[in-house]
């Protein structure tokens, strides 16, 4: 979701890829400002500089300038569920004076991200004037760091922006000591399966597992936890939505299963507006075999005769499917399409040109073979130049590809030539016989 939304918004970006910007005198907004407030004082701000930029906006070609980063206290030690609160500062001058300002992706700047060292593992926050100026001032977050950030972390990216969208992008950790060293005792953990697995179609879907802690291997009982599907997991504040068993253990059915990423974690203060935060979570992709219905608008055509493939692809979503002929013993795809992303629909036009009849199926590949979806076979007779379909196979319209294997096709002759054939040699047989008998000799030789 959040990659389609950066693609789209890209297009549309102002130079330095900012969207909204504060006017260069203009003061920060106050600890105390709601979001919206903020939201409208940055909007109105941003259409005054548009309007009527000032000279000094319009000649600054220089970038914010980092002068130095904090992190406060530089070493926490957290236990089980508790949280301690860590202050990252940064400290900016611009001439014309650093701004709050939207991404591409919704998120705010002056914006830090901080990384385990040694892993790809990231986390981040957005930062707020709390001292002196936009031209010369301190930018803050506090993080609510949990017991399972043990380990060391560093502020590896700083991104800013001024008044006239010259953008500052730099990793601090190159120049300046900006590590955090946490010890995390007691620390929790969760499991989580999906049931049945894999989901078959859009039927329903269970999301089951446990909180405990992994010292122990005692459960997290009655704790409240989140629940999420889709974007909602990594994107949007969020509030607790359900709660353990006094075991640790929990469960969620989804009466409509689909293929959407599922998620389930205890919630801390998060320190941005669009994304959530954890203690612990765990997430993932159900497995997911679809379900196909195919029907054809025409059963019986003439050579060349457009025959269209209709059908439901669930749980529905946009999926590539084949259309696959029976040739031989062979399934092979001799079609493809894309499925109506809000209705799970598809409809694939074929034109058979040789006489026989013809078998189709509708396949969603995947290469788990477990999680292929087929269509029951759809059968086209194709009838001779003459008007009747002439018996057994043929070709199909469309371009040949790759396939996979089938079931048997039907095999052995047409009965109804063998069993008129049959009767003719009956027939010719007793003819000779009779005549035998006329002109077998008599007795006495006459």
């Amino acid at each position: 979701m959040r990659v389609w939304r950066m693609a789209a918004t890209a297009l549309l970006l102002l130079p330095g890829g900012v969207l909204v910007a504060a006017p260069p005198a203009a003061a920060a907004p106050s600890p105390t400002a709601t979001p919206s407030a903020t939201a409208a004082h940055s909007a109105t701000a941003a259409h005054s500089a548009t309007a009527t930029p000032s000279r000094a906006v319009a000649a600054d070609r220089t970038p914010p300038v980092l002068v130095d980063v904090t992190v406060s206290p530089d070493a926490v030690s957290v236990a089980g569920l508790d949280l301690v609160p860590v202050t990252v500062s940064a400290h900016l001058t611009d001439d014309t004076g650093v701004v709050e300002a939207s991404e591409m992706d919704g998120g705010s700047l002056p914006y830090v991200g901080l990384r385990l060292v040694g892993t790809d593992r990231t986390d981040g926050a957005e930062l707020s004037l709390t001292a002196g100026t936009p031209q010369d001032g301190t930018w803050s977050a506090t993080i609510h760091v949990p017991s399972t950030w043990n380990g060391t972390w560093e502020v590896n990216h700083l991104v800013a922006t001024d008044a006239a969208w010259n953008r500052l992008d730099v990793d601090p950790s190159a120049s300046a000591n900006t590590r955090l060293k946490v010890t995390g005792t007691h620390r929790p953990a969760v499991t989580m399966r999906f049931t049945p697995d894999p989901l078959v179609g859009d039927g329903p879907l269970t999301v089951a597992g446990r909180f405990y802690y992994e010292d122990t291997g005692e459960g997290i009982g009655n704790q409240p936890i989140f629940f999420g599907s889709d974007n909602v997991c990594v994107e949007y504040l969020s509030e607790p939505n359900g709660t353990t068993r006094a075991d640790g253990t929990f469960s969620r059915t989804y009466p409509k299963g689909d293929n959407y990423l599922k998620c389930v974690g205890i919630i801390r203060p998060s320190p941005s507006e669009i994304s959530p935060r954890y203690i612990v979570v765990a997430a993932d992709h159900p497995r997911v075999r679809p379900t196909i219905t195919a029907k054809a608008n025409r059963t019986t055509v003439r050579p060349g005769t457009t025959v269209t493939i209709t059908g439901v692809v669930k749980p529905d979503g946009s999926l590539d499917i084949e259309l696959q002929q029976l040739q031989g013993r062979t399934w092979r795809k001799v079609a493809a399409d894309l499925t109506n992303g809000d209705r799970g629909a598809y409809r694939i036009t074929i034109a058979p040109k040789t006489p026989g009849t013809l078998r189709y199926r509708v396949v969603v590949p995947n290469g788990d073979p477990a999680l292929v979806g087929v269509s029951e076979v759809v059968t086209v007779r194709v009838s001779t130049p003459g008007g009747e379909p002439s018996p057994g196979g043929g070709g199909g319209g469309g371009t040949v590809g790759g396939g996979g294997t089938g079931g048997l096709p039907i095999t052995g002759p047409a009965t109804a030539p063998l069993v008129a054939g049959g009767g003719a040699l009956l027939i010719v047989g007793a003819g000779l016989m009779l005549l035998a008998r006329r002109r077998r000799p008599t007795p006495d030789g006459r």
